[in-house]
């Protein structure tokens, strides 16, 4: 393998990891002395003119200022012209009854092949790294495990449990060595450290089960200590999402952890989807709700848009914040500008929601960022960014999800 083949082959595979910076150029060393080469730290930071084409990294922070949102809002307006003017409700119901048929479709052509490993997890959310105490996580949306396999070889404390309704996904993910070795270790009573199964979450809580002493548990309610949200929620129709959270919600513990990543609004991957979902309007689903060409559904978040559905369904918001990055595809000499939407809640107790036991010791609540900051004033918090403005798995070196 060449050094430009390894490059890209780390990039690939690092290439929604926050903590790496991979350059290359004339200025980056080689162990020979001299030349190009690659070279690879963190974390990255924007320069002061803030764009990425002027130097030889391949991505960077992204410091997008308020002026330029409001410019790709209006470009965005200016493309839907006379309105958002969403499909005939025929068709909107055609997509929403068939998506796990497309997703199913889309692992029948990609396999494992589409996604890389997200080996940056366990940094972005430290929760899943921390092996002080066991961990139970729930992955909604799963795919082929391209985010729980990783994890089991870095915490060996965790428990994992995926669920996806694309049924080849689950299938694939069950072939994988490394779940096969977990999903059959001996923990006491307990056999297994993964466990999956095909799940609608638009339709039920999760429906899997457990062997213990032999025999099959069904999980229930209340039973993992944290789930994780990946690039899932954008894929579900908006009519659906309320739903989809209520039926996620009841498989956390009281005080447990909603881990969130999702596509933002006016992300570069909605300004390049919306002109083909403009010639047919049957494409457009909702307002920032697009079918792409395989037939799966996007939707773009705002952080106020996620805050109010998550705050609605009984969570406490602990982080909250637009991840912006710029990626430079070298070879076609574009750039890409990057906007996702990182978010942590906590699942607050019924009484306590409902202004009842706030004093049970059994129960925790974790102070928000900003909460942190205010009872401690020696210890460092990380602030909670809240930006109120405006705000694809399509295959390519500068997409992530």
């Amino acid at each position: 393998m060449t050094e430009l083949e390894t490059c890209l082959s780390y990039y690939l595979t690092m290439r929604s990891c926050e903590y790496h910076t991979i350059r290359w150029g004339p200025n980056s060393s080689k162990k020979d002395g001299g030349g190009k080469g690659m070279t690879i730290s963190g974390p990255p930071s924007a320069n002061e003119a803030n764009d990425i084409s002027k130097t030889d990294e391949l991505w960077m922070e992204d410091n997008m200022t308020s002026d330029e949102r409001e410019e790709r809002r209006l470009k965005i307006e200016a493309m839907l012209g006379d309105g958002v003017n969403p499909a005939d409700s025929a068709i909107v119901e055609g997509f929403k009854s068939k998506a796990s048929n497309y997703w199913d479709d889309f692992y029948k052509r990609n396999g494992d092949r589409f996604f890389k490993d997200r080996h940056y997890l366990h940094s972005a959310f430290p929760e899943l790294g921390n092996e002080a105490t066991p961990f139970t996580l729930l992955e909604c949306g799963c795919g082929v495990g391209n985010s729980l396999i990783p994890l089991l070889e870095v915490n060996k404390n965790l428990t994992v449990i995926g669920g996806d309704f694309a049924t080849t996904a689950i299938e694939t993910m069950r072939k994988d060595p490394r779940y096969v070795k977990a999903n059959a270790q001996k923990m006491g009573d307990l056999t297994g450290r993964a466990f999956s199964e095909v799940w609608d979450i638009t339709k039920s809580p999760y429906p899997g089960s457990y062997i213990k002493g032999g025999e099959p548990h069904k999980f229930g309610e209340n039973f993992c200590d944290g789930a994780l949200l990946l690039f899932c929620l954008s894929a579900v129709p908006p009519s659906k999402f309320s739903t989809s959270i209520a039926n996620i919600s009841s498989c956390l513990k009281p005080g447990g952890l909603l881990l969130f990543r999702d596509y933002g609004h006016l992300d570069d991957s909605q300004l390049h989807l919306l002109p083909s979902c403009v010639k047919d309007r049957g494409r457009i689903l909702d307002e920032n709700t697009y079918v792409k060409q395989d037939g799966t559904i996007c939707h773009y978040f705002s952080l106020q848009e996620i805050e109010e559905l998550f705050v609605k369904a009984g969570f406490k918001v602990l982080e909250l914040e637009y991840i912006q990055r710029q990626y430079a595809n070298r070879g076609e000499g574009k750039v890409r500008r990057r906007i996702w939407c990182h978010a942590k809640f906590q699942k607050v107790k019924d009484e306590v929601r409902d202004g009842g036991d706030k004093d049970d010791e059994s129960f925790v609540m974790i102070p928000s960022a900003s909460e942190a900051q205010q009872q401690s004033a020696s210890t460092e918090a990380m602030p909670l960014k809240v930006d109120d403005s405006d705000e694809e798995k399509q295959k390519c070196a500068c997409i992530i999800g």
